[in-house]
């Protein structure tokens, strides 16, 4: 069985949905049976749709997992965030480092560690922090010290002072790299600042590829679903963003495997008219090159599929392809959402009603 998840791809009506410029995607809808669910303010994505009732994770945790670490039990997990300062205000790069500057910034970082403190690379702007020890701290998350600076925001607690210290160094020994003076001199904002939140530890949870019986595969972008995935018993692997995703590639993969759950994320349309024009012929593409083929792959390999789609407010759609006599023929897009006869259904049962 193979799902694939669009996220975003539904929007908030008709009107604003991108969905129905998808000619595969209306062919889905008459080849399916189609069901809707509405994810609670307080559930997950990542936890609901692997099958986790009432789970909540820190992200520090979920990014060590994501990475392939297994530090000491009673180590203290950090999301480490890389950010811009400058004097005390702080922003959120807006350019991913090149690979020559992944380079650099992955030396310095090394140069971080102390005997409490360890960072772990990652991928970007994207890295994790590990201290051997249990502290009781506060942290503020990366928006958080946008909109209230880096003195306001500052880990407050249990040896406050060794994090503190540690964001000093990294703006030494990253704010004079020379990539960052051809990124302030070229108008670009510079990288000098290692961010650590979302502390936490590993926890242990439910082993869903035992309770489902097959190691099934998770690819996403995401971090936090790579490292939840991870820790389910699942096998993960990295997916390129929407825009750099080799479609045709991906949808031969997922025909080769036995059980995959596949998560794209769409992103919202952008305003600027040129990228919007772009991102309208992303989403032909995603229906020429994926959909497409893989519907034309069920029909003649009958092989398992299903399709998610997912709306900015935790609701959705699930179409699973089925043969003439269960079909209900119901769109695969915001009308079913608020069709009544669609069926309701829990997220966190997709994995056991596909099976």
């Amino acid at each position: 069985m193979a799902i694939i998840v669009f996220r975003g791809l539904l929007g908030d009506d008709e009107d604003h949905s991108v969905i129905g410029d998808i000619l595969a995607v209306r062919q889905l809808g008459e080849e399916s049976k189609t069901s809707k669910f509405q994810l609670d303010p307080d559930e997950s994505f990542e936890s609901a749709i692997l099958g986790h009732s009432n789970l909540v994770l820190d992200q520090g945790p979920l990014t060590v997992a994501a990475l392939g670490w297994n530090p000491p039990e009673g180590s203290l997990h950090f999301h480490l965030s890389l950010l811009s300062l400058g004097g005390d205000a702080v922003h959120t790069p807006a350019n991913l480092p090149s690979p020559e500057e992944v380079k650099v910034i992955e030396r310095q970082l090394a140069l971080l560690n102390t005997k409490n403190l360890t960072v772990l690379v990652g991928e970007g702007l994207d890295h994790a922090l590990v201290r051997e020890k249990r502290i009781e701290i506060r942290t503020a998350k990366p928006s958080e010290a946008v909109k209230n600076g880096l003195v306001a925001s500052l880990p407050e607690g249990d040896s406050e002072n060794e994090l503190r210290r540690f964001i000093d160094d990294s703006v030494n020994v990253l704010a004079e790299q020379e990539f960052n003076r051809r990124r302030i001199d070229n108008g670009v904002a510079p990288i000098n600042l290692c961010w650590p939140w979302g502390q936490g530890e590993r926890q242990r949870i439910p082993n869903r590829a035992i309770e489902l019986g097959f190691p099934w595969m998770v690819r996403t972008n995401s971090l936090a679903m790579r490292g939840l995935a991870k820790l389910s018993g699942f096998q993960a692997e990295k997916l390129p963003v929407f825009s750099e995703i080799d479609l045709v590639g991906l949808g031969k993969t997922i025909q080769r495997d036995h059980r995959s759950l596949t998560i794209i994320d769409i992103g919202s349309c952008p305003a600027d008219d040129e990228q919007r024009e772009a991102f309208h012929l992303r989403i032909e593409e995603l229906g020429g090159k994926l959909v497409g083929p893989l519907l034309d792959w069920h029909k003649e390999a009958k092989g398992n599929l299903g399709f998610v789609a997912t709306n900015r407010q935790g609701g959705g759609l699930l179409a699973r392809c089925a043969p003439q006599n269960e079909r209900d023929h119901f769109p695969f897009d915001e009308r079913s959402v608020t069709e009544k006869r669609v069926e309701w259904m829990s997220l966190t049962r997709l994995l056991d009603l596909v099976i």
